[in-house]
C-alpha cells in the first residue's frame, strides 16, 4: 500500500456532483435512460440558487450527504456497467466530502461509504460476480491509500479489505506482514488498545481463512502493543495448533509475557520448555488426561488432545537422533521413547522427516533408522551431553576433512607426473639410447 494524492479536475461543485450522480444512476435496480435522467436531475435540481451566487455551504453539505445515502442504498454502486467508472467516481466522492464537511462529519461519512462498498462486495461474492467483488476491493484499497496515515480509518477499511479477500479466499493476495503493521500502528492516531482490537480482529480473519501463522503474527504484534493474560494465552495455543511450528519461544520473548500465563497454559507452555524432550511424552499423556476439558472448551479446531501429543513425541523423536552418537536409532529405541508400538514407528518417522525436523533413511529388514541430519527446529536443549556429541562428531569431521586432503594431495602429485603411457615411452626411449651409445 502507497499514500495517494487525489488529482480532481477542476469542476465546479455542481459538475462534481453530477458526475458521481451518474455513476451511481446507473446501479439503480432499473437502469434505463429515463430512470437514470430522473435521479441524476434530482441532485442538480437541490444546487439551483440564482444567477451569481454561490451554493450554500450547508447546502453543499446536504447534498454530500444525500449522495451517500445513496452510496448505501445501492450497496457502493457496484452495479454499473461501466466498472471502470467505479473507482474515479468513489475518488471524486472523496474528494467532495474532505472539501465540503467538518472532520467529525468526513470521518461518519467515509466510514459509511466503506461499510457500504463492502456490502456491495460481499453480495457481488454471493451472486458470483467476481469482477465486482474485485472492483470492491479496488475501492477499498484506493480509499486506504487516500485516507490520511494518521487517520482512525485506516484500521477500518483495512478490515474491510480483509473481509472481503477472505470471502474470495483471497487473503494471500494482500500480504501484512508485521513490518508494514507495526510502522502503520505508529501512524495512527488511535488508542492503544484500539489498536489491539484491530490486530485481534485481523487474526480472527486470518484464522477463520485457515492461515494460523499469520494470525500468530498478527497476535504477537498485538502483544507488543499490550500483554494481558486472555491475549498472551490465545497466543501461545495459535502457536500450538500451526502443525510445522514446534516451540513457543517468538511469543515467550515478548517482555512480560511469561509473567501473564497461570493454570493449564502455563503447564502446557512447561512441557514445551522446561521438561525434558523424552521424560515430556510420559508428563505430557498425563497432563492432556487430566486437561481434556479445557483443550475441548478453547474451541479451535486444530487444538486437541492428540495435536498436541503428536508434537511432543515428534520433539522427543527429533531429541533421540540428535543425542544418538551412532546417527542409528532401532526401531526398539524409538517405539520405547514414544510409547507407541513398534509398527508404528516407521510412521512417526516419516511425519517427523515430512515435518523438516531431520532427514533420515529406513531399513525395514534391520529394523533401523539412520540420521543424516537433524534440524534445530525441534530441539531446546544444548547441555553436557550435547556438547560432547558435537565434540566426536567433529573429531570425525576432522579426520574425514584429512583423509580427503591426503588423497587430493596424491592425486595432484601423480597428476604432476603426467600421463602414465608417457612416462613409459620416454623410459622406453632412455634405454634404447644408452644401448646405442654402448
Amino acid at each position: 500500500m502507497t499514500d495517494c494524492v487525489a488529482i480532481v479536475p477542476e469542476l465546479p461543485f455542481r459538475d462534481q456532483v453530477r458526475e458521481v450522480a451518474i455513476h451511481l444512476s446507473r446501479s439503480l435496480p432499473t437502469p434505463d435512460s429515463a430512470s437514470s435522467r430522473a435521479f441524476t436531475a434530482s441532485f442538480q435540481s437541490q444546487l439551483e440558487v440564482e444567477e451569481g451566487q454561490e451554493i450554500p455551504e450547508e447546502k453543499r453539505k446536504e447534498v454530500v450527504k444525500s449522495l451517500v445515502a445513496k452510496v448505501i442504498e445501492l450497496k457502493g454502486g457496484l452495479e454499473s456497467s461501466k466498472e471502470m467508472e467505479a473507482e474515479p467516481a468513489h475518488i471524486l466522492l472523496l474528494h467532495l466530502l474532505t472539501t465540503n464537511l467538518s472532520p467529525e462529519e468526513y470521518d461518519e461519512q467515509v466510514r459509511a461509504v466503506v461499510d457500504a462498498v463492502k456490502a456491495g462486495g460481499a453480495a457481488s461474492f454471493a451472486a458470483k460476480k467476481t469482477l465486482k467483488l474485485e472492483t470492491a476491493c479496488r475501492i477499498l484499497n484506493n480509499t486506504y491509500n487516500y485516507l490520511s496515515p494518521a487517520s482512525s480509518l485506516r484500521p477500518h477499511t483495512l478490515l474491510a479489505i480483509l473481509s472481503l479477500l477472505s470471502q474470495a479466499s483471497d487473503l494471500s493476495t494482500f500480504p501484512l506482514s508485521p513490518s508494514f503493521l507495526e510502522s502503520a500502528l505508529t501512524q495512527w492516531a488511535i488508542p492503544s488498545q484500539e489498536k489491539v482490537t484491530f490486530l485481534i480482529s485481523a487474526a480472527e480473519i486470518y484464522q477463520t481463512s485457515g492461515e494460523l501463522s499469520k494470525a500468530l503474527q498478527l497476535h504477537i504484534v498485538a502483544l507488543k502493543q499490550h500483554v494481558d493474560a486472555k491475549l498472551a494465552e490465545k497466543t501461545i495455543l495459535l502457536a500450538l495448533t500451526d502443525e510445522k511450528r514446534f516451540e513457543v519461544e517468538e511469543v515467550l520473548r515478548v517482555p512480560g509475557v511469561s509473567e501473564k500465563l497461570e493454570g493449564p497454559v502455563k503447564e502446557l507452555v512447561g512441557l514445551f520448555t522446561q521438561t525434558d524432550e523424552l521424560e515430556a511424552v510420559k508428563v505430557g499423556q498425563a497432563w492432556v488426561t487430566s486437561n481434556t476439558s479445557w483443550i475441548e472448551s478453547q474451541q479451535m479446531a486444530s487444538l486437541t488432545a492428540d495435536s498436541l501429543l503428536r508434537k511432543i513425541k515428534l520433539i522427543a523423536l527429533v531429541t533421540l537422533a540428535s543425542r544418538s552418537s551412532s546417527r542409528q536409532l532401532q526401531y526398539s529405541q524409538i517405539a520405547t521413547a514414544l510409547q507407541v508400538p513398534e509398527a508404528d514407528v516407521e510412521a512417526w518417522v516419516i511425519d517427523g522427516i515430512r515435518a523438516n525436523l531431520f532427514k533420515a533413511r529406513l531399513s525395514q529388514p534391520s529394523s533401523l533408522v539412520t540420521i543424516s541430519s537433524v534440524s534445530s527446529t525441534g530441539t531446546r536443549r544444548f547441555g553436557p551431553t550435547e556438547w560432547q556429541l558435537l565434540e566426536r562428531r567433529l573429531e570425525e569431521w576432522k579426520k574425514t576433512v584429512s583423509g580427503a586432503r591426503t588423497v587430493a594431495a596424491e592425486a595432484e602429485a601423480l597428476a604432476a607426473q603426467g600421463p602414465i603411457t608417457n612416462q613409459r615411452r620416454n623410459q622406453n626411449q632412455n634405454q634404447q639410447r644408452e644401448e646405442i651409445t654402448a
